[in-house]
């Protein structure tokens, strides 16, 4: 039997020479500028994940106006009514309850046709006017709250039918029309 030496399992890696290692690194500089490197790029819009300010804006100075004259147009209708009331010795309490009727009198008749007629405060053209005008001014003259507008005013109608007993009264109902025509003229301007 012949015995050898033993011969290693594993050859261990010889030194490459200079121009081979030149040649690798050659290689490998070629082969990084190929590849594809990331770029950042800016997109067009970016999209806030925080609350937005809404870009309409609430007129409070108008809508305070038209509180005011609301309230200053209420308060007249309700000294007409009282002093109707007080010249046939009557008191709201009293036609309130039910326990007298009174007369309307010529004297009211007529001031409250000139209210309610042309060109008086409370005509259908200038309460629907104002109608309107609180409408842009709660909106800000945002029109996409149109149909929450008109839902709200339609709703204040009815409201006011039912308190009425069911229908409207002719200067009530021309008001309500010039608002809903005033108020498509507005989303479409």
């Amino acid at each position: 039997m012949k015995i050898t030496p033993n011969q290693p399992i594993f050859k261990t890696p010889q030194p490459l020479e200079p121009a081979t290692v030149k040649k690798e690194e050659a290689k490998n500089q070629e082969s990084v500028h190929k590849q594809q490197v990331d770029q950042y790029i800016p997109s067009d819009k970016q999209e806030s994940v925080t609350y937005k300010k809404p870009t309409t804006k609430v007129d409070m100075a108008t809508i305070e106006q038209l509180k005011m004259e609301s309230e200053k147009a209420h308060e007249q209708l309700r000294n007409l009514v009282r002093q109707l009331l007080e010249r046939q010795g009557l008191t709201m309490e009293d036609v309130t309850s039910g326990k007298r009727e009174f007369v309307v009198g010529e004297q009211a008749r007529t001031e409250a046709q000139a209210a309610i007629g042309e060109g008086g405060e409370q005509s259908a053209e200038k309460v629907s006017d104002r109608i309107l005008e609180f409408a842009n001014a709660i909106s800000g003259g945002d029109k996409s709250k149109f149909e929450l507008l008109k839902n709200a005013i339609e709703q204040g109608f009815s409201e006011a039918k039912k308190a009425l007993g069911g229908t409207l009264p002719e200067v009530s109902q021309k008001t309500y029309d010039l608002v809903m025509d005033k108020l498509d003229k507005w989303k479409e301007a």
